[in-house]
C-alpha cells in the first residue's frame, strides 16, 4: 500500500470524526432546546420521533445502502484505474436513485393520514410525516454523492456536507418552533413537531445544494482522470444496475430490518401502554426513549460510524496482505471502542446527573438511559465486524443476524413492555428487549467472522478501555465527594475523570503516539 494511500485514509477518518463532531454537538443542542422548550418535552419528542422512524423505514429502501454499495463499486473500479466505469457507474446511480427517491416522498406524503392512524397509533404524527416527505427525494440523491466522493476517497466534502445539514437542521428548527409559537395564541405540540420535521427537509435541501457545487468544482478533476482512464470492457447499463443491486441490497435489507427493530417500539410501547396508563402518558414514555435516551445513546456511536465509512473502501480496494487488513481493522475498533465504553461508564454511573443537567423540565428516564447504555459496546463492535464481512462477500451474514435480532426484540417488547408492574416492564422492558437486539446480532456476526477469515479480533482492544474506564468514574467519584460537588460540578468531575483516562490509556499499553493516526492532518501528495 502507497503512502499516499495510507494518508488518505488518515484525511478521510479525521474528517469524518471532525465532521460528527460538529453534527453530534450540535444534534445535542437541538435536542436539548426541544425538550426543554414549554409546549414541546417528551410528548413533542414522541410525535416527531415516531414521524421520523417511518420516515427512516422508507428512507431504508431508498437509500441507506447506496453510499456503501456505490462506494464499494467506484473503489472496485478506480483501483483499477478504470475512471470511466467509475464516472458511468455514478450517473446511472443518480438517474436511478432519483425516480426511486421521489417515488418514496410521494409515498409518504400521500399516506400520511393512514401510517398515523393504523400503522402508529399516533394521530398527531400527520403533519410530522408529511414534512420530512420531501426529505427521502434529497436524502437519496445525497447519498449518492456520498457514494461516488467516498469511492473516490473524497470524504471531505461528504464531512462539510453532514456539518452543513446538522447547523442548517438546529437554527432553522429554532427558527421555525419560536415563528409556530408567535403566530399561535397556545403552543401547539403538533404544530412544534411538524416545524422540527420540516427542518430535517430544509438542511437535506442545503447539504444538496453543497455537494452538487462540490461536485462541479471537481469536474475538470474527474474529467482528467476519465480521459487517462485505463482499458477495460464498457460498462452496459444492466450490468451496472446488476452490480448495485448486488452490492445496495444486502446492506439495504439490512438496514431496513435493523429500522424495523426500531419501528418496534413506535409502533408497541403507545399501543401496549394506552390502556394501562392512559395514552398521555405512554407517548410521554415513548418520548423519553425515543427522544432524549436514543439521543444520547446515539452520540458516540457516530464517531465509530466516522472510522467505518473510511474504512470499508480502503478495505475493498487495499491489495495489502491479510495482517496489514487486521491490523487497520483493529485499530479502528481500538478507537471505536476508547471512545465508547468511556461514555457508556458515565451514562451507567452518572445517568441521573447527566439527565436532570441536560434536560431540566424533562429529566426523568435514567434507568432507561443506563440500560439502553450497553448496547453502544455491542453496536460499536458489530460494525467493524460488518465491514469484514462486506469486504469478504458475506453480505447475508448481517442480513441474518439483523433479522434473528428483529424477532427477538419483537418478542421481548410483546411480553415486557405491558408488564409495567414488573421493575424489568413498560419502557424499560423495550430497553432490555434493545439490548439483546444488539447483542443477537454481534454473536452471529462474531461467529461469522470467525468462520470465514482469518482475521483475529484482539480482546485487549475491549478489555484495556473497560479497566481505563473504570479508573476514570472512580476519580470522577472521588473528586465529587472530596469536594463536595452537586450536579452543577458533574462537568469538574468528568473532566478531571477524563485526564486520569487518558493518562490510564498509556500507562496500560493502550495507545501509543504512533496510533494516533488522526491528530495531524498531512496534506495529500500530489499524484
Amino acid at each position: 500500500m502507497s503512502k499516499k494511500y495510507k494518508e488518505t485514509f488518515k484525511q478521510s477518518v479525521f474528517a469524518l470524526l471532525i465532521s460528527q463532531i460538529i453534527v453530534k454537538v450540535l444534534g445535542l443542542v437541538y435536542k436539548l432546546y426541544l425538550t426543554n422548550r414549554n409546549g414541546f418535552g417528551d410528548e413533542g419528542n414522541a410525535i416527531s420521533t415516531a414521524g421520523y422512524q417511518v420516515y427512516a423505514l422508507i428512507l431504508s429502501f431508498t437509500s441507506v445502502g447506496i453510499p456503501g454499495a456505490i462506494s464499494r463499486l467506484v473503489a472496485e473500479r478506480s483501483s483499477k484505474g478504470d475512471h470511466k466505469g467509475a464516472y458511468k457507474i455514478f450517473k446511472v446511480s443518480i438517474i436511478i436513485f432519483s425516480i426511486i427517491g421521489l417515488c418514496g416522498s410521494l409515498t409518504l406524503a400521500l399516506f400520511a393520514e393512514q401510517i398515523a392512524n393504523n400503522y402508529l397509533k399516533i394521530p398527531e404524527a400527520k403533519l410530522s410525516i408529511i414534512a420530512l416527505a420531501p426529505s427521502v427525494f434529497f436524502s437519496t440523491i445525497i447519498s449518492v454523492f456520498r457514494g461516488y466522493f467516498g469511492g473516490r476517497e473524497n470524504q471531505k466534502d461528504t464531512a462539510k456536507g453532514q456539518s452543513i445539514d446538522q447547523i442548517t437542521k438546529t437554527v432553522s428548527t429554532i427558527v421555525f418552533i419560536e415563528v409556530s409559537v408567535m403566530l399561535m395564541s397556545n403552543p401547539n405540540t403538533r404544530i412544534m413537531a411538524a416545524c422540527a420535521n420540516f427542518s430535517s427537509t430544509v438542511a437535506n435541501i442545503f447539504e444538496f445544494l453543497y455537494l452538487y457545487s462540490a461536485f462541479l468544482k471537481q469536474r475538470h478533476e474527474i474529467g482528467n482522470d476519465i480521459r487517462t482512464s485505463a482499458n477495460s470492457r464498457p460498462l452496459r447499463l444492466v450490468t451496472i444496475v446488476k452490480e448495485i443491486i448486488k452490492v445496495a441490497v444486502p446492506i439495504s435489507l439490512t438496514a431496513v430490518i435493523g429500522t424495523i427493530a426500531k419501528n418496534i417500539d413506535s409502533t408497541t410501547i403507545v399501543n401496549k401502554l394506552k390502556n394501562i396508563i392512559g395514552y398521555e402518558k405512554a407517548k410521554v414514555e415513548y418520548g423519553i426513549l425515543s427522544g432524549k435516551v436514543e439521543t444520547l445513546i446515539a452520540f458516540p456511536l457516530s464517531f465509530n460510524t466516522a472510522i467505518t465509512t473510511a474504512l470499508l473502501p480502503s478495505i475493498v480496494a487495499s491489495k495489502s496482505n491479510l495482517k496489514s487488513k487486521e491490523d487497520r481493522i483493529n485499530k479502528s475498533i481500538l478507537f471505536g471502542t476508547i471512545i465508547t465504553i468511556p461514555i457508556i461508564a458515565i451514562f451507567i454511573f452518572f445517568g441521573d446527573e447527566i439527565l436532570k443537567l441536560l434536560f431540566p423540565n424533562a429529566s426523568s428516564g435514567a434507568t432507561i438511559l443506563k440500560i439502553s447504555s450497553i448496547s453502544i459496546l455491542f453496536i460499536t463492535i458489530t460494525q467493524m465486524l460488518n465491514v469484514i464481512l462486506y469486504g469478504i462477500g458475506k453480505s447475508r451474514v448481517p442480513i441474518i443476524a439483523v433479522t434473528c435480532g428483529v424477532i427477538v426484540k419483537a418478542i421481548l417488547n410483546n411480553i415486557l413492555v405491558p408488564r409495567v408492574d414488573l421493575v424489568i416492564g413498560g419502557t424499560k422492558g423495550a430497553a432490555i428487549a434493545t439490548v439483546m437486539y444488539n447483542v443477537v446480532i454481534f454473536a452471529i456476526s462474531l461467529l461469522a467472522v470467525k468462520k470465514y477469515t482469518n482475521i483475529k479480533i484482539y480482546k485487549a482492544n475491549i478489555i484495556k478501555p473497560i479497566l481505563a474506564s473504570i479508573i476514570m468514574i472512580y476519580s470522577s467519584k472521588v473528586v465529587i465527594k472530596f469536594l463536595n460537588l452537586d450536579i452543577s460540578g458533574l462537568l469538574i468531575s468528568l473532566l478531571v475523570g477524563g485526564v486520569f483516562y487518558i493518562i490510564s490509556l498509556f500507562l496500560l499499553g493502550i495507545l501509543r503516539k504512533k496510533d494516533i493516526f488522526f491528530i495531524k492532518l498531512r496534506k495529500k501528495q500530489k499524484a
